[in-house]
């Protein structure tokens, strides 16, 4: 994904313009009871995306009704190690913060490998054609984030490795820049160049990644590995999964791998905003997926929304989507894909 120009950021303004204008013509055009009706619509559909209102206890019931049915997550012991591997920084949070607690309260050794470091969210920038520079910037201050949020879970330095490869191009090092470099259109970087990551003049390729994933690893050799389900609907998640499950696979551990949802389609997950009550419910993307449910008291949900809330580069733009995930479970499936995969599953339609 290339990065937005500045003549689209004005077409865009254009369009917008527009479209205001002419809602406002044809809202003055409707009678009081057309305006009333139009309104209600309206306010339903916030309501409903929202869970406000009658739409709070819709959602309250349906994710119940759906949660009390998953099995729990085994929990980890002292001996276990935890690997999280996020391709962002804030997955480790929104998927994973209840089982790097979990984790840590049974005395087992937590890591959490970012395989980006967040430098292709043009918006969070703070402005609206950024350069290069800007966007180097911006993954430093996210690399910066990660590090509170984690700190806020009970993780030290010696915990956190960043790898710091191109994000949004992680699926293009896996599928057509192996072995070429792969130049980010967003910073124009084709190697690693963030201080702090772990091995800073390594090339943009799915090669490199790889053997710094096979690793880190090796070098922790963990018992459970938290990463992306490839039903994921960011290409980012899914190419996480891809090198996770490769490797992982060449080191004969794939039975430790455990997969999460994060971009699970259809708006998930619903209802937006805070809701720490609600149990998180299954993505309609992987809802065939053999899931398991973490159980979060108030004490885990309190520092999942303080490590939550530290991600604020992000937050001031989608803090309804990352606030929805702080619920009182989290899912974790032993399955990337089901045993039988249909085509609405991957959000196709049948022929």
């Amino acid at each position: 994904m290339n990065p937005t120009p500045r003549w689209l950021w004005l077409a865009a303004l254009v369009v917008v313009f527009v479209g205001v204008s002419e809602a406002l013509r044809l809202w003055w055009r409707l009678d009081l009871l057309e305006r009333l009706l139009a309104t209600a619509l309206a306010l339903s559909v916030w309501a409903f995306i929202n869970g406000r209102w009658i739409f709070a206890h819709y959602h309250a019931l349906r994710a119940s009704l759906i949660s009390r049915r998953l099995p729990p997550l085994a929990g980890l012991a002292a001996d276990d190690r935890l690997l999280v591997l996020a391709p962002h920084p804030d997955d480790e949070v929104l998927a994973a913060a209840g089982q790097i607690l979990q984790a840590r309260e049974a005395g087992a050794r937590v890591r959490v490998v970012w395989l980006t470091a967040g430098d292709a969210f043009d918006l969070a920038s703070g402005r609206p054609a950024p350069k290069p520079e800007a966007m180097r910037a911006l993954a430093l201050r996210r690399m910066e984030e990660a590090r509170a949020a984690t700190a806020l879970l009970g993780l030290e330095e010696a915990d956190r490795v960043f790898l710091g490869y191109p994000d949004q191009g992680l699926l293009r090092l896996f599928l057509t820049h192996y072995y070429l470099p792969y130049t980010s259109p967003h910073t124009r970087l084709s190697e690693v160049a963030y201080p702090g990551s772990l091995r800073p003049g390594a090339r943009y390729t799915g090669r490199d990644l790889e053997t710094d994933l096979e690793t880190v690893l090796r070098g922790f050799a963990p018992t459970r590995v938290l990463v992306p389900s490839p039903l994921d609907a960011h290409p980012d998640h899914q190419a996480a999964a891809y090198f996770a499950m490769r490797v992982m696979g060449k080191l004969g551990w794939e039975e430790r791998l455990r997969y999460y949802i994060v971009h699970g389609g259809y708006e998930y997950p619903l209802p937006k905003g805070l809701h720490p009550r609600l149990p998180l419910y299954p993505a309609p993307r992987g809802r065939r997926l053999p899931w398991r449910k973490l159980e979060l008291d108030d004490a885990a949900l309190a520092r999942k929304l303080a490590a939550t809330r530290a991600h604020a580069s992000q937050l001031r733009l989608i803090g309804n989507f990352m606030l929805a995930f702080v619920r009182r479970t989290e899912l974790a499936s032993p399955l990337p894909i089901p045993a039988r995969v249909v085509p609405e599953d991957l959000g196709l339609e049948e022929v």
